[in-house]
């Protein structure tokens, strides 16, 4: 096991880890130049590893859940090797718990890591072999973060490629997210049943940030508690593009700002709602809402869903899969 830290000239500290790919940790300056952790850490390595929370990982092949973890390509039936029934976040052979071979460079505007690894034909189910680099760069004189997914593999097969930090972006505070202000540009949602997509619907007052409010003004309306305990939901962006900000994260204490663009077409909201009591730096346990996740990707599940014509998740043989999500720091004056 190994861990990676990069710094730069804003002073922010980027800690990255070899193990799935992943961030260990994020410190940025708040608004009086205190240098403080936005992620959520385990207190316990081990936890930090093993544990089906998934901190900081790159989740896949498939990040988000697989209906009955079974899927046809090319009138071939796979199934994912899970103990979750639906197949969550790549099944027992995720990426997430791969060790990954680590590459350092350092170029004029940015550090940079490179992750590499093999995911052998049928890990975990999924046909191929899958040759994937993870690439962290961290801007020298731009206070941001760029993740960059790229892969091929020998036959068809699938792949949605996410990172699962969860963000807190006053973590010392001991206080959860739900006072974190949020802005998404996305009309439209998925509509969960048992956690499974079954259509996109209109994102309606208590699930739409377009107007930016605080997380929890309506996460405790029956009907979000009911379907997933909090928010849990896949949402597709109004526009697509690497230049757009599509999402605004916001401590109003600490002022700190997340500010996140990706090439993905949508992203999963995940309120920490089902976290379970894991010891973290902070000298505290993580319960529900002390976090948000940001998973930015394809609509998970497109493969089973008949309501989706264009299957993003399929990566062809030979070709490549190239899709970046990027992080930009900052405090709001």
């Amino acid at each position: 096991m190994r861990f990676i830290k990069l710094t730069n000239n804003f002073k922010t500290e980027v800690t990255l880890c070899d193990i799935g790919a992943s961030i260990y940790n994020i410190k940025t300056l708040d608004k009086d130049n205190n240098l403080g952790s936005i992620v959520v850490v385990p207190l316990n390595i081990d936890e930090f590893i093993y544990n089906t929370s998934y901190f900081g990982k790159t989740i896949g092949r498939t990040g988000g859940r697989i209906s009955n973890s079974r899927f046809k390509l090319n009138d071939k039936e796979y199934i994912i090797d899970s103990s979750d029934p639906n197949g969550l976040h790549g099944g027992k052979e995720s990426l997430s718990f791969k060790e990954f071979n680590v590459q350092e460079n350092e170029l004029e505007e940015y550090k940079e890591v490179i992750f590499s690894c093999t995911s052998c034909d049928g890990e975990s189910g999924y046909p191929g072999n899958l040759n994937l680099n993870v690439i962290y760069r961290l801007y020298k004189n731009i206070n941001k973060l760029e993740l960059i997914y790229k892969g091929k593999c020998d036959q068809d097969t699938l792949l949605n490629l996410s990172n699962h930090t969860y963000f807190n972006l006053n973590v010392e505070s001991k206080k959860g997210v739900l006072h974190h202000n949020l802005y998404m540009n996305a009309s439209k949602l998925e509509k969960l049943e048992n956690m499974i997509p079954v259509e996109i619907m209109e994102a309606k007052k208590i699930y739409s940030f377009k107007n930016e409010h605080e997380i929890g003004k309506y996460l405790f309306d029956k009907e979000i508690i009911d379907n997933a305990n909090g928010y849990d939901f896949p949402y597709i962006f109004d526009e697509v593009g690497i230049d757009l900000v599509n999402i605004k994260l916001s401590d109003p204490v600490s002022k700190r700002t997340l500010k996140v663009r990706t090439s993905y077409p949508g992203v999963v909201i995940y309120t920490c709602n089902y976290c379970g009591g894991e010891l973290i730096t902070s000298n505290q346990k993580i319960n529900p809402y002390d976090a948000i996740c940001l998973e930015c990707s394809f609509l998970p599940n497109s493969i089973n869903s008949n309501f989706i014509e264009h299957k993003l998740d399929i990566l062809r043989k030979d070709k490549e899969y190239f899709e970046t999500i990027i992080y930009e720091f900052g405090v709001e004056d």
